[in-house]
């Protein structure tokens, strides 16, 4: 990157925000290639890159839809890739196939029909048959289908009336399917199935189990399991353990045992195609370690392969070239917005396959977080990541923002990139610090921490985030009167707790599509989320006022920016007009932004241009620029 050290106003706000990401690898058949997806026209599109030895590795689009495409996938054995698109963010998923070919885009739709979500499971070995789940019959359900691309024919092979049922990998001989299946009566619980293709409706519990247990879905909401063999799947699973391992599963005896188990979660895997290979994801406190290992022919790892150095941050998305002579996946740090790379065993060689938009961005305006721990109200230590200003001059009080995750089950990881621009911005400038807390209920650190805010818990993790502010104060390098809290989604209701339970110790918040009420939010959600959100959040009226920040809108005394999309399917829009007319009606400082044909989070670069200036404007006017 070309520095730019001592030119410190060249930069704006839209150079962080035009940074752009490239996720989600996978090899193409012939292995020539490989397909990620990346934002760097404005929205997030399918792209290819060759595996030549250029220095600046150049990129060929590949889509160019209306809206963002979600997932991406190459077809085993064919010159095609799949993709993933919805209709302005309304979540309707809807899969399409395209042709490879250099200066080839023709797509068509092999599982598009309107306010249908079709959510892509697996590919077979041979790439005839595609794995999906789908709502068409009832929006509230989820059915398993297989697809035939040679015939073009559907099969229906699961019709339940239960939601959130999720299609798997095919067996090496395509008579079986993994599916999981969803607890919802309990949360963090569920179990696999799998389905006899030759008897459709014919399936097999897997995982019979007592207490809580999970078989966790990957990125793209398909179970993380897979067949190695026709009578043995390797599947992700916390199953009698606090963290998440790698579990072997023997169909034909029923046996169960773990081939790997760290006490860290292991976060992602991926076979090679041949089975003698077996790449491994290890999140140890929020950074990515990854390993690789020989699989043996029943399951078990063999020698661990010395890896290259890499750089600290999140590894995802893992994936195999066809012989398994090579590993892609993104990378994303502290300093590194994430990338695609390219490991390769033959040579030996690491490769970063993607460049990133940078060139007008101070080389020292970013910074390793530290890692920390603050205690709560019960003695229990909550990790977080603290962000000094890289180039700060002075030792005097500053302001800080502290910016939560949403989920609730998930995790911040060490990095600013994407929709914390504005944050990284303003630390950039000198201007703030940054708090980033995984208050409880959070992914990451173990089974009981995830699940120690369900339900009636649900406001002990607010307290996590309140006792961050005690922690910040003692810190001697914050300002205690200039402190704002930012988060989207339930990271928005984390936002708006905070400034209802404790109004006095906040200057200023940014809510992002978050629930300022919970009785309007499950009335509202899309049907299909209903009772899968019960779980994790309760169904009693009485419980649900009682943690509603709506109900507590008049103690609100920080500034409070709302941002909302217009077509949000997840958080309606009616759950941020409701608190904005409310700080109105007591004539707090509010203001509402709606942006249109944008879902769940903003997508659209003009968007996120316009958002990302308005959190900066308004933080400068209602944060770092407020007097004590």
């Amino acid at each position: 990157m070309t520095s730019t050290q001592g030119k410190a106003e060249v930069y704006t706000v839209d150079d962080f925000v035009q940074v752009d990401a490239a996720t989600e690898p996978t090899f193409s058949a012939d292995a020539k290639s490989i397909v990620f997806l990346s934002d760097r026209s404005g929205i997030r599109q399918a792209y290819v890159v060759g595996l030549g030895g250029e220095t600046v590795v150049k990129a060929r689009g590949l889509t160019a839809t209306e809206g963002l495409v979600y997932h991406a996938d190459t077809r085993p054995g064919h010159a095609q890739a799949l993709f993933v698109t919805d209709d302005g963010g309304d979540e309707q998923y809807q899969v399409n196939l395209l042709e490879l070919q250099i200066g080839i885009v023709e797509t068509k739709a092999i599982a598009a029909s309107a306010k249908v979500i079709n959510t892509y499971g697996c590919w077979s070995s041979d790439g005839r048959w595609l794995s999906l789940a789908s709502n068409k019959r009832d929006q509230r359900f989820s059915d398993i289908y297989v697809l035939d691309l040679e015939s073009g024919s559907e099969r229906l092979v699961l019709q339940e009336d239960s939601p959130m049922i999720r299609a798997g990998g095919f067996s090496p001989d395509g008579t079986k399917l993994i599916c999981s299946w969803p607890n919802m009566a309990l949360a963090g619980d569920n179990d696999l199935y799998v389905i006899d293709l030759n008897a459709p409706g014919s399936m097999t519990k897997i995982t019979e189990h007592s207490g809580t247990a999970q078989w966790p879905s990957s990125l793209r909401e398909a179970p993380s399991a897979c067949f190695i063999s026709n009578d043995v799947i390797l599947a992700r699973s916390d199953e009698v353990r606090d963290f998440i391992g790698l579990q072997r599963i023997e169909l034909s005896s029923g046996v169960r045992q773990f081939v790997l188990a760290p006490e860290w979660d292991v976060e992602a895997f991926e076979v090679s195609a041949d089975h003698g290979r077996i790449a491994v994801v290890i999140n140890e406190d929020g950074y990515s370690r990854l390993a690789v290992y020989d699989l043996n022919s029943d399951g078990s790892l063999g020698t661990a392969a010395e890896l290259p150095l890499l750089p600290s941050g999140q590894i995802a998305s893992p994936a195999w070239n066809p012989d398994g002579s090579a590993l892609t996946f993104s990378l994303e740090g502290p300093l590194n917005p994430s990338a695609v790379w390219l490991l390769d065993f033959v040579s030996g060689e690491l490769r970063q396959m993607t460049q990133n938009k940078m060139a007008s961005l101070p080389e020292d305006g970013f910074s390793e977080p530290e890692l920390v721990r603050y205690p709560s109200f019960d003695g229990r230590q909550i990790p977080a990541f603290f962000y000094r200003p890289p180039n700060r001059t002075s030792d005097e009080p500053m302001p800080c923002m502290v910016l939560v995750h949403g989920g609730p089950e998930s995790q911040s990881r060490p990095s600013l990139w994407g929709r914390y621009a504005a944050a990284a911005y303003l630390l950039a400038k000198n201007e703030v610090c940054l708090l980033v807390p995984n208050v409880r209920g959070s992914t990451g650190y173990g089974k009981e921490y995830s699940h120690a805010d369900d339900v009636e818990k649900r406001m002990d993790s607010v307290a996590d985030l309140l006792a961050s502010l005690d922690w910040l104060s003692e810190s001697g390098e914050v300002d205690p009167k200039r402190i704002g809290v930012m988060g989207g989604s339930y990271g928005g209701f984390m936002t708006l707790a905070a400034i209802t339970e404790a109004p006095d110790k906040w200057a200023v918040a940014v809510d992002m599509f978050g629930i300022a009420n919970w009785e309007t939010f499950f009335e509202h959600t899309g049907p299909w989320r209903r009772e899968q959100r019960a779980r994790e959040y309760g169904s009693d009226p009485t419980f649900l006022r009682s943690i509603s920040p709506i109900y507590k809108a008049d103690a609100i005394t920080a500034a409070l920016l709302v941002i909302q999309g217009d077509h949000d399917v997840r958080v309606p829009p009616e759950e941020s007009e409701q608190i904005a007319d409310a700080v109105r009606r007591n004539e707090g400082i509010v203001e509402h932004a709606v942006f249109e044909r944008e879902g769940h989070g903003i997508q659209r670069l003009p968007n996120r241009l316009r958002m990302n200036q308005m959190i900066v404007d308004f933080l400068t006017e209602h944060l770092v620029g407020k007097k004590n």
